[in-house]
């Protein structure tokens, strides 16, 4: 990837290598006595014109070719926000990017019936604050294993 080039460990991205994972996006609910959730889209949506640019693109380079990244995985911003500290500009300022503006997008595009994606869990508070906090990454972990069985048993029914 030439936005980031090489990271700490010598490791590039390679867009596009895994192409089946997942990133969740918290959805705030609509009223106060419901809770959170989790919209579920696939690495295309972030190329879909309504999602801000370049933003879109280097997210979905980041979720799509991250060394790490595996098949299904489910991946949330926060996350993608920890992975990119390990290169040189690690901060999304510093690369002029803007992961909310892009997540406000694809959820609006999808309320609007624009994108697909899938709505799963009813989040308790920690796992919904856990999802703007990159540090939760223990909260993280159990959430994304949580909804990845929701996801199997999604994608079972169809």
């Amino acid at each position: 990837m030439t936005q980031l080039g090489a990271n700490a460990h010598g490791e590039v991205l390679a867009a596009g290598r895994v192409p089946d994972c997942y990133l969740g996006l918290r959805l705030d609910p609509a009223g106060d006595a419901e809770a959170a959730g989790v919209l579920i889209v696939g690495p295309a949506v972030l190329l879909h014109p309504s999602v801000p640019q370049p933003d879109g693109t280097l997210l979905y380079e980041l979720l799509t070719g991250h060394p790490d990244r595996t098949p299904q995985e489910l991946v949330f911003i926060a996350d993608l926000t920890v992975e990119l500290r390990a290169w040189p500009t690690d901060t999304w300022a510093k690369l002029g990017i803007d992961p909310q503006a892009a997540a406000g997008a694809m959820i609006a595009a999808w309320r609007r019936g624009d994108l697909t994606g899938l709505q799963l869990g009813e989040l308790t508070a920690q796992e919904a604050l856990a999802l703007e906090r990159p540090a939760m990454t223990y909260v993280r972990a159990q959430l994304a294993d949580r909804l990845q069985r929701q996801l199997a048993r999604a994608a079972r029914r169809r």
